[in-house]
């Protein structure tokens, strides 16, 4: 995982050193200097210029939308270049180093198999990492999709999906005629998948939310459909496993509560989950479109942790060849440690 919130005080850093060396300019440079279709391009603009213009508001959008991080940009070099002779700059190029450092030790998102036998396989999906190629996501390189097919040395199909920021078990095909199978079986709703979330606040009891949901368009993706749409049929069954509290004041509160929750998706909707509980107004622990950013900024302040709190932990499905029954299960990532120990959960 990307250390985030490191990297984002790394980047107030950097401003703030710019500002007091008086090299924080005013006005941006011309529309032609920022024109490089390269992220990072540097042969346009000085290199104070490229600090201010490109390289900390393109890094703050990453980090804002979760996207790949660069890890070979080599900026310290640049800056002792830019800098030579300088010595009053020694700080600010000190924090530029940590940064350069900070970004070429990111770490890809690694799956892992669970269950291969000759028609299927299933993998662990980690949080951030996108299912497969989309038009939407041009500059991302990695795709659960492509490591799966690497690791099995073979062609995957998807047959469901799984939200960039959920983790948790990922079923591919290995045929398309088993493919044409498993997606009939998702769309009929005879796969049941079983997910943990740590929510916000107390829940004291299980039941099942039948609440429609209006269809989530996109903006462009989505810029031709029927914005009127009448809302779909969603139903959530959630279920109250374990109660904690943090001694962290958040918002107006002196302490932090929250419950792990078993949710399993009756109907298959777009950030169903999510959505649903949002509007029982206990939200996903970092969710960033349906949740609580008071909470949210809490985790990443505590745990220096920027992740969506939600695990598909299992998925049982008959056998789309044999017929028999499976259950495929996997484990908690050793994120989850970090506010289970704050809570006291240590067994």
């Amino acid at each position: 995982m990307h250390d985030t919130v490191r990297i984002r005080l790394l980047l107030t850093q950097i401003q703030s050193q710019l500002q007091q060396q008086h090299l924080w300019q005013l006005s941006p440079p011309s529309d032609e200097a920022l024109a490089s279709t390269a992220p990072f391009c540097c042969d346009t603009l000085g290199f104070e210029q490229w600090l201010q213009f490109v390289l900390l508001p393109r890094l703050t959008a990453l980090l804002d939308s979760e996207g790949t991080l660069p890890t070979k940009v080599a900026i310290a070099p640049m800056a002792e270049e830019a800098f030579k002779g300088q010595p009053q700059l020694q700080p600010l190029l000190h924090t530029i180093a940590t940064l350069d450092a900070a970004l070429s030790m990111t770490l890809q998102p690694t799956i892992e198999v669970i269950y291969e036998d000759e028609h299927i396989v299933a993998v662990h999906k980690p949080s951030g990492l996108l299912v497969h190629r989309s038009w939407l996501a041009r500059k991302e390189t990695e795709f659960a999709m492509q490591k799966t097919r690497d690791t099995v040395g073979c062609h995957v199909f998807t047959v469901h999906r799984l939200d960039r920021p959920t983790s948790g078990v990922l079923l591919f095909a290995k045929s398309s005629e088993v493919a044409r199978t498993l997606s009939e079986m998702f769309a009929n709703h005879h796969v049941e998948k079983r997910y943990l979330a740590l929510c916000r606040g107390f829940v004291d009891e299980g039941a099942v939310l039948d609440y429609p949901l209006k269809e989530e368009l996109d903006k462009i993706a989505d810029k031709f459909a029927d914005q009127d749409k009448e809302p779909q049929e969603a139903i959530s069954r959630y279920q109250p496993l374990r109660q904690g509290q943090m001694p962290f004041p958040v918002s107006r509160y002196p302490s932090a509560r929250y419950t792990l929750m078993e949710l399993e998706p009756i109907t298959g909707r777009k950030h169903q989950l999510r959505r649903h509980m949002a509007h029982l107004r206990h939200p996903i622990v970092g969710d960033t479109t349906h949740g609580c950013r008071h909470q949210n900024q809490l985790f990443r302040d505590q745990f220096e942790l920027q992740r969506l709190w939600l695990i598909c932990k299992s998925m049982s499905f008959d056998h789309p060849v044999t017929g028999e029954r499976l259950t495929i299960e996997t484990e908690l990532e050793a994120d989850w440690q970090q506010p289970f120990a704050a809570m006291g959960w240590d067994d």
